[in-house]
Formats: structure tokens, C-alpha cells, sequence
């Protein structure tokens, strides 16, 4: 018998690090809120093409991302399509941890993991609730959007003004905001630029050439430390290091690859280079760090550098031979600590406390 309820998070542990920090995040407030979860990685239950999808990810995006275009481009198109092929792949797999875990809830962060969820639930008659947690911050690809499921969290009102545009139910769309990890240290004081700035970059683009350029101009500047975080890209992680060890980069440049202790980077940096992934720049506003958007992963991120245009968050400069001129500009003027400042009184939530809340109110 059980003795807690108990909610069941799908999410993805390899296609890019928002989707598991942001179950991590909603597993947090879950388990305060006195829940026992469990997170699912759904790909593995696809079998051997699953763990190529997820595996392939990393590769696509950085060496062939015109493939991955094409394949987002047809997902976009043909959602109903793509959901259905998950559907079939893995429905077998996945009732039985069903079954197994009998959950109360059943929480997808993860957007291929939504219709094929919903159809699931119906067809073999489980009663379960189903919530999505959009993790997109500005456009969402139309994989995400699930009428059938019994509430769809997104993270700003934009988007929910889209999502009733699009015939949702106004009552099964809630603004939440984005989940962001506890561990993130908030401030109520705008940092201050002393001696150095000290700029964190992290996967500035899917470009591997982009990057070594980026890397380069940005340690031109003077009264700088710079941090290079390579995250999963193993290839991005190697070439700067020889680069380094070959004296092509500075010595004083701080270069790693994967780091679980994000939120003590964030806390120690005054400006964050990244491509627009919305984890990582909604942690960073929420630590009170300036963001340059450097890229984007092309079709899935397109509009996410609105986000922190339009608040005064920081700036978008994907062109490595601007970026010394920009950043010299905003760190010698007064953008920088404008962009410190607007951080602090707007104040990025929570949402994964938000979206506790809710499932304590509606999940006895």
C-alpha cells in the first residue's frame, strides 16, 4: 500500500541540460511538498533507436545541425505524426513502469513526451492526471501543445496568449514561469563591478569554430577572467584544451567540461556568454547575470534571445568578429550594470514552486 502520493516525471537526461535540471528543479519542491517522485527517461524505453535519438543529439546539433533542422522543421509540420511513431515505440515499455510505480501524477518536461502520453492514458483506460511543463520561453515548437492534457504549464503569458489562440481551454493553461534549480543563489542587490568582470561562457554556439573565435576575442579584453564551460560536447572541451596547452588561448582562461556546481559559476560571473537555451539564461537572470545571446540552435531557439532583449537582460551578438566591440562597449558604459540592476527588480520566479503548489492543491 502506498504511503505518499506519488508523481511520475518523464524527462530527458541527453538531448541538452534544461530538461533534466528542470525536472530536478519540480522534483525539489515535489519532495518539500512531502511527494515521493520518480524521473523517467523515456528515450531508453524506445529501445535501440530511442538511445540513438537521445545519443545523437549533441552530435546533430554541433556537427550536422542542417540534419537536425530538417528533423525539427518535420516535427514542427507533422507533429501528430511524430507523436504517434513515440506512441508505438514506447508504449509497452512505458505502461509497465506505469503499472510497476502507479503513480498519482504523471509530469512531462520533455515535449516528445506529450501527445503519445495523453493518447496513452486514454487507450488503455488509466486514470491518471497528465500535466506538461513547457520548458520554452518565447515560441514553442507545436510538439509541446497537448489539448488533452490536464494542464499545460508555460512559462510566461506570451505564450499562454498563443496557446489560447490555438484553442486551448483557458483553464487547462497556466503561467508558472520557468523552473529553475533551488540551488540557484538570488539576490536582492545588483552585483557590482570591481576590479575584473568576469565573464562565463557557456557553449556560446553550436559551432565549433564559432566557438575557438568567441573564446578568442573575448580574453582580448582587458580586466577580464573568463570561463569556458563545455557542458557534454566532449570534441568543444578537447580542442580547447590542446589550444590552450599549445598557447593559442591564455593561460589565465579557466576551461571545463561538464560541472554540477552551475549555481556557484552563476554566482561568481557579472556576464554569461550562451546560446539560447532557456535554462541556462533563466537561471542565469535569476542570478543576477548579465546574458549575450552567442547562438542558437536553429528552429528550436529562434525567438528565445526575445526574452532578454525585451526585458533589458542583457544583448544578442552571434557574430564572433563584433563581440570584443560589444562587450567592451557594454562593459565600459553603463549596459552591464543596467542589465545587473533590471535583473534584480524584475525578478525571474520560480516555476517549479509554482507548479507544487498547484499539484498540492489538485492532488489530494
Amino acid at each position: 500500500m502506498k504511503n505518499m502520493k506519488r508523481v511520475l516525471i518523464l524527462t530527458s537526461i541527453k538531448t541538452g541540460s534544461g530538461h533534466k535540471s528542470s525536472a530536478n528543479a519540480i522534483e525539489k519542491k515535489l519532495r518539500d511538498a512531502g511527494y515521493d517522485c520518480k524521473q523517467l527517461d523515456v528515450f531508453p524505453l524506445m529501445g535501440g533507436i530511442g538511445r540513438v535519438m537521445e545519443n545523437s543529439y549533441i552530435l546533430l546539433t554541433t556537427r550536422t545541425p542542417l540534419v537536425y533542422y530538417v528533423c525539427e522543421r518535420f516535427s514542427e509540420y507533422f507533429p501528430d505524426l511524430v507523436h504517434m511513431s513515440m506512441y508505438l515505440r514506447i508504449r509497452k515499455a512505458l505502461l509497465k513502469q506505469i503499472r510497476e510505480y502507479e503513480p498519482d501524477l504523471i509530469i512531462s518536461v520533455q515535449c516528445m513526451f506529450t501527445k503519445a502520453i495523453s493518447h496513452m492514458l486514454r487507450r488503455y483506460q488509466l486514470d491518471i492526471p497528465f500535466y506538461v511543463g513547457v520548458i520554452d520561453l518565447v515560441d514553442p515548437p507545436s510538439v509541446w501543445r497537448d489539448r488533452n492534457a490536464d494542464m499545460s504549464f508555460v512559462p510566461t503569458d506570451t505564450i499562454r496568449e498563443k496557446y489560447l489562440k490555438k484553442g486551448f481551454d483557458e483553464n487547462k493553461v497556466l503561467t508558472s514561469g520557468f523552473p529553475v534549480r533551488d540551488d540557484i543563489v538570488v539576490r536582492n542587490k545588483a552585483k557590482q563591478i570591481r576590479n575584473r568582470v568576469h565573464i562565463l561562457m557557456v557553449n556560446p554556439s553550436t559551432d565549433l569554430k564559432k566557438n575557438i573565435r568567441f573564446a578568442k576575442e573575448v580574453c582580448r579584453l582587458d580586466k577580464v577572467s573568463v570561463y569556458f564551460i563545455c557542458g557534454l560536447d566532449q570534441r568543444l572541451y578537447k580542442t580547447l584544451t590542446q589550444l590552450k596547452a599549445d598557447g593559442k588561448l591564455p593561460e589565465e582562461m579557466k576551461i571545463y567540461d561538464f560541472v554540477d556546481n552551475m549555481n556557484e559559476f552563476l554566482a561568481n560571473s557579472h556576464i554569461i556568454m550562451t546560446k539560447a537555451g532557456p535554462n541556462v539564461i533563466t537561471e542565469a537572470v535569476r542570478s543576477d547575470t548579465a546574458v549575450v545571446i552567442t547562438g542558437h540552435i536553429k528552429g528550436q531557439e529562434n525567438h528565445n534571445y526575445e526574452f532578454i532583449v525585451n526585458n533589458g537582460y542583457g544583448f544578442k551578438c552571434e557574430d564572433p568578429d563584433k563581440i570584443y566591440e560589444k562587450l567592451y562597449e557594454f562593459i565600459n558604459g553603463d549596459g552591464l550594470q543596467t542589465c545587473l540592476e533590471n535583473s534584480i527588480e524584475h525578478r525571474v520566479d520560480n516555476g517549479a514552486e509554482f507548479i507544487a503548489d498547484y499539484v498540492k492543491k489538485h492532488i489530494i
